[in-house]
């Protein structure tokens, strides 16, 4: 009895708990945030109650959806008989969330009354453009009477409110009348079309919406539904002409019909040129949650396909379907041409334990399309080229067991043996492949490889997890070797050339040189890698083709090469240590890391360039001089950042490149040194600070360098100039000087302005061809009041120099007049009438003051 109390007790205050929590409006205010949170995920609709108000016995509900849809639901109801008495409103003020303007608000509101099972719903209202007029009973879950007058449902904001992408646009037409289950019903619409541009997120690009035309008739009697169905348009037309449901028995029975007129008008949707027609004929049976019985005959793509499941019984055949066709519907190129022909007999289809049977496939006249393999795979292939594919299924109690070769004037796999369990998802399989001449693959390999490639291998998988795998490759006189036991990993390469891979793998070898490598992982899961690998590579030599193709420059020829590398792998995060040797430069350290599942890399370096010279093809400049650089790399899957620090020509030099914008400075550098470096000459002397900024992909920047305690050295124009101004300008000190200009592709303009206490110099609008070397550089220079120009021209290894002067050239004259003067004893003599006599010597001065 004590029992029995407390078990009542129990009970008691759960009841009146669950009281509180779902009828008071405590509970409601506790439930509200929940029910807002449910019906914003299953919806998509941001869904707030602005009234909240469920009671034993009555509710009353108001819900804003998006801001713009307000919803009301409100009446009374009973938990024991489990009937309903509700009134209902539904308004909607705008759509723009889903970008669709509203010029005028649509509403709907009605009654729903009855019991779950048995319940009749009214409504009236302009709702998508429509005067809608609704009277429905159900009864069993099934339209009893049915009175629906929806005509003009504008289809585009339907869906909107489904929260559904509006791929289709236009108006539709739903009308029935149906009286004690027996009736008829109409959909229509002759002004539906696709939405060109909603279809573009799919990358289905057409030049106008494409119009549809729908027509469904439909009949009821009783629990019988039939309906004939049309949906036509300048593509296809799809129809089905007699279509039964079973309200019951829940079975489906249909016909169906598909017709392509013009596969070519097939073109905007999956990018590829096809050509002929395609018709399909069928009918289908859906019962019991799934597809019994379905038999159709496909037409087209050259050939024919003739298909029945029946009794979980399937029965194909294929005849003269062409391979290219198939790849073209699938939106590829058509890169295999072949002809397929096939049989297929399975039976106990849905019973994967028992299921048995055959299956043999082959594809005849075949062959590889260079062309359309190049758009593929960015693969050359030659042209003379065949093959034959055969391959045979045998099933038995749920077990495949396959057989297949593929015979080719190139390639020949003569044997792949498998067997796959279909109910565990076991794989064991078997295979070997051959290539008895690789010159004949010369096109893929991009160059003539003498030799043969010989590969055979074996690999199991448990509930389609790798389990074992064994592969053996011999080729050109080395061999790779890989083996797993599925959970570890182990894998060499010996005594192959690295030209010779990049054959193998159809790329243009950018080196050559003796490869031995090593990977022992002790995990294969591609997100928690874990093991290590070891490279080495003996006599190398960059390919002076493949990397002048590359790199757009003309690469050096014979450049030699070595490289060492050790990687250790842990949780998928390769941590390398690496040296580079090579003719051009030397990468004394090189180690870093690389995230396999981020694909982030980052690494530091030091490398030393013995002669910068080797370096033009680069630099499009020769450059004098060596140089030490250090800093770090890193690439994400957004930025490539490289940085570079040196001690460079007594100052500190610092660059930062972030993908295509690089950025540098050289602080208190001797200028002597740049100057050198950049072969112009030991022209200048002085220490400068200069800033440089470059766009790689654009191939422009800017610089700029403020120079001090500068000091011009000796040079064809500061001989010149000394002459003319009868003073040694190489003893002038500049400060407070610069040199700023702007780079575009090979050309460079610059301005320059140096100042000493007793002469400027000033460059305006300086030119440079990197290229060719060639200057055009107007100087100008005071001295102590004295203007004196200057012109340099040639080239930087050759400068011409040509200086002018009004001023000393004015002074020049005076001294000259008073000399000849005094030399031929003319004096200024007047005529009678005042004016001054002409010289008789005045041709003789002239003739002389001519000579200088």
């Amino acid at each position: 009895m004590k029992f029995l109390k407390i078990l009542s007790i129990f009970v008691v205050v759960v009841l009146v708990a669950l009281y509180i929590i779902l009828f008071t409006g405590f509970g409601n205010n506790l439930v509200k945030p929940y029910i807002e949170k449910i019906a914003k995920e299953k919806s998509g609709y941001d869904v707030k109650l602005t009234k909240f108000d469920l009671n034993f016995g009555s509710l009353d509900v108001n819900a804003v959806l998006n801001d713009e849809i307000m919803a009301n639901i409100d009446g009374n109801y009973s938990l024991f008989s489990q009937s309903f008495d509700l009134n209902y409103n539904v308004l909607v003020k705008d759509l723009q969330t889903f970008k669709i303007k509203l010029n005028e608000q649509m509403g709907l509101a009605g009654r729903i009354r009855g019991k779950a099972d048995d319940f009749s719903v009214n409504g009236v209202g302009n709702m998508l453009d429509s005067n809608v007029r609704l009277l429905a009973t159900l009864k069993d879950f099934k339209p009893f009477d049915v009175e629906l007058n929806a005509k003009g449902l504008d289809i585009q904001k339907a869906l909107a409110l489904l929260n559904k992408p509006a791929y289709l646009v236009g108006k539709i037409d739903a009308v029935a009348n149906i009286k004690n289950a027996v009736g008829t019903a109409q959909i229509l619409s002759d002004d539906m079309a696709l939405n060109k541009e909603a279809l573009k997120d799919m990358n289905i690009t057409l030049d106008s919406n494409l119009a549809l035309n729908l027509t469904s008739n439909i009949n009821l009697d009783k629990n019988i539904v039939l309906a004939s169905t049309n949906l036509a348009s300048g593509l296809a037309n799809l129809s089905a002409k007699k279509t039964e449901f079973n309200l019951d028995s829940k079975e489906l029975l249909s016909d169906f019909k598909v017709e392509v007129t013009n596969l070519a008008n097939l073109e905007p949707l999956i990018k590829q040129k096809l050509s002929g027609s395609l018709n399909v004929d069928g009918a289908l049976k859906f019962a019991n949650n799934k597809l019994e019985f379905v038999d159709f005959a496909l037409k087209g793509f050259g050939g024919e396909v003739v298909a029945k499941l029946q009794d979980s019984t399937l029965n194909a055949t294929i005849n003269g379907i062409k391979t290219q066709e198939l790849m073209g519907v699938v939106s590829m190129p058509k890169a295999v041409n072949g002809v397929i022909n096939g049989t297929v007999l399975i039976n106990d289809i849905y019973q994967t334990a028992n299921i048995k049977g055959n299956a043999d496939i082959k594809i005849s006249d075949g062959s590889i399309n260079p062309t359309e393999l190049k758009k593929l795979a960015n693969l050359d292939f030659p042209k003379n080229n065949n093959f034959a594919l055969n391959s045979t299924a045998k099933i038995e109690n749920g077990v495949v067991n396959l057989v297949s070769n593929l015979t080719s004037n190139l390639l020949n796999v003569p044997s792949v043996t498998a067997t796959y369990d279909l109910k565990n998802k076991d794989l064991s399989a078997k295979f070997s492949g051959v290539v008895d001449d690789l010159s004949k693959l010369k096109e893929f390999t991009k160059q003539t490889l003498n030799g043969s490639v010989k590969a055979d291998g074996e690999v199991s998988m448990k509930n389609n997890a790798l389990s074992s795998l064994n592969l053996d490759v011999k080729a050109l006189g080395g061999a790779i070797n890989a083996t797993s036991n599925g959970k570890n990993l182990e894998a060499k390469i010996t005594g192959l050339n690295l030209a010779d891979i990049f054959g193998l793998i159809g790329q243009e070898a950018l080196a050559s040189g003796n490869l031995e490598a090593t990977l022992n992982l002790s995990s294969i899961d591609i997100k928690n890698l874990n093991g290590k690998a070891n490279l080495k590579l003996n006599g190398g030599v960059l390919s002076q083709s493949g990397l002048s193709k590359l790199l757009n420059k003309e690469f050096p020829k014979g450049v030699k090469f070595s490289a060492n590398a050790d990687v250790n792998i842990a949780n998928s995060l390769a941590n390398f240590t690496s040296l580079i040797s090579s003719d051009l430069a030397n990468l004394d350290k090189f180690d870093g890391s690389y995230d396999i599942n981020k694909g982030e890399f980052s690494a530091n370096y030091k490398a030393d360039i013995k002669d910068l010279s080797k370096l033009a093809f680069l630099t499009g400049k020769k450059l004098v001089g060596q140089i030490a650089l250090n800093g770090d790399i890193k690439k994400d899957a957004k930025n490539l950042v490289i940085t570079s620090n040196s001690d460079l020509f007594g100052g500190k030099f610092k660059a930062n490149l972030t993908n295509e914008k690089l950025k540098a400075t050289l602080d208190k550098f001797q200028i002597p040194g740049l100057t050198k470096m950049l072969d112009f000459g030991d022209f200048y002397e002085g220490i400068g600070d200069m800033v440089f900024n470059y766009n790689t992909t654009a191939q422009k920047g800017d610089f700029h360098v403020d120079i001090n305690n500068g000091r011009l050295k000796k040079s064809s124009l500061t001989t010149a100039v000394s002459l003319a101004a009868r003073r040694d300008i190489t003893q002038q000190v500049f400060n407070d000087s610069y040199i700023k200009g702007n780079i575009n592709k090979n050309l460079v303009d610059f301005n320059s302005m140096m100042k000493a206490p007793k002469m400027d110099l000033n460059v305006t609008k300086g030119t440079l061809d990197t290229t060719t070397s060639r200057i055009n550089i107007p100087v100008s220079i005071n001295i102590e009041k004295t203007d004196i120009k200057a012109e340099i021209t040639g080239t930087t290894q050759e400068p011409k120099v040509k200086v002018s002067s009004n001023y000393l050239e004015k002074k020049l004259e005076k001294q000259l007049d008073k000399g000849l003067d005094k030399l031929f004893g003319t004096k200024d003599e007047k005529n009678s009438d005042g004016s001054v006599k002409e010289d008789p010597n005045k041709d003789i001065k002239n003739l002389i003051k001519g000579l200088f």
